[in-house]
């Protein structure tokens, strides 16, 4: 426990210290001149956010068992942005946020029906991520658009998340949670693996039940996720244009951008909320492109603005779903 206090300490200050030595590097006045070209657009820009967010709502929504989800869109909504604002701010390797999810749906459904869909959501992002970057960092290589120091961890990121999917949805098929933690209770204490044990079981039975009766709603949930990512593009090409002018990259080359962005940021997965590492992969993809290091390093910060505004929100949501759980109370279907 001391070690991983040290641990994320330690990325903590590596992050601050990262983030300290690009605005020390380029100034204050290399950066009002990157941001004095945004003006009051950024607060307009903001809003689009909420595109990619509502779709990924509407991929979660089909990762639930029933022809209807047991929460209206809207509550999905809610959870799902409480737990990304858990996953952006906290040092969890985007887990703590998907904790956050199932304790959130705790509140109005059984354990078992509030973990599988977490699960499966969580199974499903990823492949849809996984064939978004496999597609974009192709793009990338056949085009030459960035070097190959950019390239490569690029494409160990990829192949890294694609081993790691592999794994997950195996697990998920082959009833490897309870199997797993029974062996782990049976090291370290009979009774505790006991007492978990069925708890696992029936969430392992809630997915088996989803995959075998509704295989093609992951497909679904998966294209809604494409979809999410691909706005990312688009957000991009905007705030390009926005930052740049008539100088700003052609659509393909802002979804390239957003791809590699995307791309490497999983390498610094383990930063806390990305500090510095945020800023300093917007401005090396930027700088690789021939673009002014300034608005790159606005690029940047305007990604962290909106990081920031965003996660703001989604504590408010868990706020708001803790202290009134009533915003969770599940849809009456009729005939229930």
């Amino acid at each position: 426990m001391r070690l991983t206090r040290w641990t994320t300490g330690f990325l903590w200050l590596l992050g601050l210290g990262l983030l300290g030595v690009l605005l020390v590097r380029h100034g204050r006045q290399d950066l009002s001149d990157g941001l004095r070209a945004l003006g009051w657009w950024l607060w307009p820009w903001l809003l689009l956010e909420a595109v990619p967010s509502f779709l990924h709502a509407v991929g979660w929504a089909a990762c639930f068992a029933g022809l209807r989800p047991p929460l209206r869109l809207w509550q999905l909504y809610l959870v799902r942005q409480a737990g990304m604002a858990i996953n952006q701010l906290t040092p969890t390797a985007t887990l703590g946020g998907e904790l956050a999810r199932a304790l959130l749906l705790r509140t109005a459904l059984p354990a078992a029906q509030a973990v599988a869909p977490v699960v499966i959501g969580k199974a499903s992002v990823t492949l849809a991520q996984t064939l978004y970057l496999a597609v974009g960092v192709g793009y990338l290589a056949q085009q030459l658009l960035l070097p190959l120091e950019l390239l490569l961890p690029a494409g160990l990121a990829l192949a890294g998340i694609a081993l790691g999917l592999a794994g997950f949805l195996l697990s998920q098929r082959g009833r490897l949670f309870s199997r797993l933690l029974r062996r782990l209770g049976q090291r370290r204490d009979g009774a505790w693996g006991e007492r978990l044990t069925p708890s696992l079981e029936a969430v392992d039975a809630q997915l088996l039940r989803y995959y075998r009766r509704h295989p093609w709603r992951l497909w679904r949930s998966c294209a809604w996720h494409l979809l999410a990512f691909a706005s990312e593009g688009l957000k991009t090409y905007v705030l390009l244009r926005l930052l740049l002018g008539a100088a700003a990259p052609a659509l393909p080359q802002a979804f390239a951008i957003a791809v590699a962005v995307a791309a490497l940021d999983q390498v610094f997965f383990f930063v806390p909320a990305r500090l510095g590492t945020l800023e300093g992969v917007r401005l090396a993809v930027l700088s690789a492109l021939g673009i002014a290091q300034a608005y790159g390093l606005a690029f940047g910060l305007v990604a962290r603005v909106e990081q920031l505004v965003w996660s703001a929100l989604g504590l408010l949501a868990y706020g708001l779903c803790t202290r009134f759980p009533a915003l969770l109370r599940p849809v009456r279907r009729r005939g229930a």
